[in-house]
């Protein structure tokens, strides 16, 4: 009986504690108390650091005294907070206590919400590129290694960032894709009549004109997917044309000629890193450009090749960019201009 008492006691003693109901004498023998044992301290410093938490919001009008005390008992209870044999309590010291409960559940309905809020996936932030009557090719390198050839009179919207389960781009106009492959993240054109699908491939997508729709494969595979009628689609392959005619996708053979090279004429570079340039004039000619350093790699270039030489287009580039170049091995070496640097 003696123990019920000390801990109930100690439960009341604690609630008008916490809640600042104290008198000054109280408040000199409860902090005696406290100071007698080290496991004491770290438990009311547990509970005192809860509820300094909770400042400064208010308790809702009326809040669900049971339920915030029975929570609030199960939580104290758990990290052994709580004397034992402390059930008596609940009902007779509940008025005391039913503010700290209740603006716990308040306090974790608002972390719920801020957690919510802060971690909620905001729809990727569309870029919008537009060619207008630019006669040259606008060349874009995507966040995945996708190189994009833009032609003249186009539009073509792509995300800064992929998520996580799709790489989903737009087009109106005509481009050529050469795509890096993932099995896992399709990538998916939509245009005005189909949607195209890709797993990793190099092809040619034509939107408006005359004919209509029409693309191309170099190599790899795509499907094409009417978007009035999804369950009509094709498979189109390397070598491989298809067209859209009322409503039908009409495949047919192709081989490539000089024109359909046209994505490699003509090349704009706008603000884009160096490696990124490199990387695609490697892809499409008989170049081996190397750089030497990641930080030259990142600076960033605006420029245009008209069917320049290999040499030409590497003088221009050390010039823009005040680096110097050294033939090794067939490649060409890209490295800072020191020197050069020097006598500025």
């Amino acid at each position: 009986m003696k123990k019920n008492e000390n801990s109930q006691l100690n439960n009341l003693s604690l609630a008008k504690y916490l809640s600042g109901e104290m008198s000054e004498v109280e408040l000199h023998d409860f902090e005696k108390e406290i100071a007698v044992s080290e496991e004491n301290k770290i438990s009311i410093e547990k509970m005192k650091k809860q509820w300094s938490a909770m400042k400064g919001y208010r308790e809702p009008k009326t809040p669900d005294a049971s339920k915030a005390w029975n929570k609030l008992h199960s939580r104290l209870d758990n990290e052994n907070l709580l004397p034992e044999n402390s059930v008596e309590i609940r009902n007779r010291f509940m008025p005391v206590l039913v503010r700290i409960a209740a603006v716990i559940l308040v306090l974790v309905g608002i972390s719920a919400v801020i957690y919510l809020q802060v971690n909620r996936k905001s729809p990727a932030e569309m870029v919008r590129v537009n060619t207008a009557n630019e006669a040259n090719t606008l060349i874009k390198t995507l966040d995945d290694g996708s190189v994009i050839y833009i032609a003249q009179n186009s539009l073509f919207s792509f995300p800064k960032e992929f998520e996580n389960d799709s790489r989903n781009v737009e087009l109106k106009g005509e481009a050529f894709f050469d795509i890096v492959p993932n099995p896992d993240k399709p990538f998916i054109i939509e245009t005005d009549e189909v949607l195209i699908e890709v797993l990793g491939t190099a092809f040619n997508v034509k939107t408006e004109d005359d004919e209509g729709f029409a693309l191309f494969v170099d190599r790899g595979k795509v499907k094409v997917t009417l978007k009035k009628d999804p369950s009509h689609s094709e498979l189109v392959i390397a070598g491989e044309k298809v067209t859209t005619n009322k409503n039908n996708i009409v495949k047919s053979k192709f081989v490539a000629d000089q024109a359909s090279l046209w994505y490699k004429q003509h090349m704009h570079f706008k603000d884009e890193p160096l490696q990124n340039i490199i990387s695609v004039l490697n892809r499409n000619f008989n170049t081996t450009f190397v750089i030497t350093e990641k930080e030259i790699g990142i600076r960033r270039l605006t420029v245009t090749f008209n069917k320049e030489t290999a040499e030409e287009m590497t003088e221009l580039i050390c010039l823009t960019l005040n680096l110097k170049s050294q033939n090794i091995n067939g490649s060409v070496v890209l490295s800072e201009n020191k020197e050069n640097a020097r006598s500025n």
